[in-house]
């Protein structure tokens, strides 16, 4: 049997990628690398007891029995504390965003190469912050425009850490740059949810900047993708190719509310950047990306526009209200 090594799986886009893998009864193992065995055990306990696919915890690779570490055909890197989860991003928490991405990457490709695992693919997450300001649309082939900012320096540096396992694992290796993830669980749209149900609309600034997303069901998706095509290499946009402004997007997402009308929440550029330091130039910039490479390798979004994601959750919330209860 081939593994599957996934680390960050407290996180959103793990939890999408484990379900989607077990729901699908592929013959393929998982192992589980974590910080907190305790707590990911609790998280999926309900699929340790009931799932057919081997699922492996482990808070060391030193855990891996030698058949176990020659049998990981993926290694898929999601680890990461998230950039914009609320609150002042101060020295303190950047340097905990830069040590959790760079560092424990680094820390990964040496464990693995002492441990004798030679993935064929080595996929590590990375983030749409890599590109400070675009005016037109742009694809992977386009040099990265930092532009002196420091969280999209260290996205730059993190993919850099992630493309050594090509050299020392020999791996092919993918850093997906990661637009924000919708999905009702988490990201964005949790993070807005509070406003919409109080009849507010926010706006980072004007509102008119394009924000790359793309749904969980797509994001979870896109690993598979990426897998199985053994073309695809380096840098991925994993974003929609339907651009639209942020303040257009929150409108759009309001609909999963039961309010009819909307008051907007201008939140001024000079607040956001106080509030969030680095981590404002996500919000307020404009990175009209395309999934150039995921497009040219056959992957065709499920979800591509938001309305088309809106409907669906409406339409799965009215059929849980619709059902008799028990």
């Amino acid at each position: 049997m081939n593994y599957y090594l996934i680390t960050g799986a407290s996180g959103m886009i793990a939890g999408g990628f484990i379900q989607k893998t077990v729901s699908e009864h592929q013959y393929i193992g998982l192992i589980l690398l974590t910080r907190d065995r305790e707590h990911t055990t609790f998280r999926y306990q309900k699929l340790l007891d009931a799932s057919h696919t081997p699922i492996k915890i482990i808070t060391e690779l030193t855990e891996l029995t030698a058949e176990e570490a020659s049998s990981i055909t993926a290694v898929i890197n999601l680890a990461g504390s998230p950039i914009s989860s609320g609150g002042l991003v101060n020295t303190s928490k950047f340097k905990d965003i830069h040590d959790s991405r760079i560092c424990f990457t680094e820390k990964l490709i040496s464990d693995l190469k002492e441990k004798n695992v030679r993935p064929e693919v080595f996929i590590s997450a990375s983030a749409m912050a890599i590109n400070s300001d675009h005016k037109t649309p742009f694809t992977e082939d386009e040099a990265e425009n930092t532009a002196g900012n420091k969280v999209a320096e260290l996205c730059q540096e993190w993919e850099k850490t992630a493309l050594k396992a090509q050299d020392e694992l020999g791996a092919r290796v993918v850093t997906m740059r990661l637009g924000n993830v919708v999905d009702v669980t988490g990201g964005m749209l949790l993070r807005i949810l509070p406003f919409l149900q109080k009849g507010y609309i926010p706006s980072f600034g004007d509102g008119e900047q394009i924000i790359p997303w793309i749904t969980l069901y797509d994001v979870t998706r896109v690993i598979s993708h990426l897998i199985k095509h053994k073309n695809v290499s380096g840098p991925v946009h994993v974003c929609t190719s339907n651009h639209t402004g942020q303040m257009n997007m929150f409108k759009e997402l309001a609909a999963i509310t039961e309010n009819t009308t909307f008051r907007l929440l201008r939140l001024p550029v000079f607040l956001v950047k106080f509030s969030q330091k680095e981590a404002a130039y996500s919000l307020i910039t404009s990175v009209p990306a395309l999934p150039s490479k995921l497009e040219k390798s056959g992957f065709r979004f499920r979800y591509n526009s938001i309305s088309e994601y809106v409907k669906t959750v409406k339409q799965l919330m009215s059929s849980v209200n619709q059902a008799p209860k028990k």
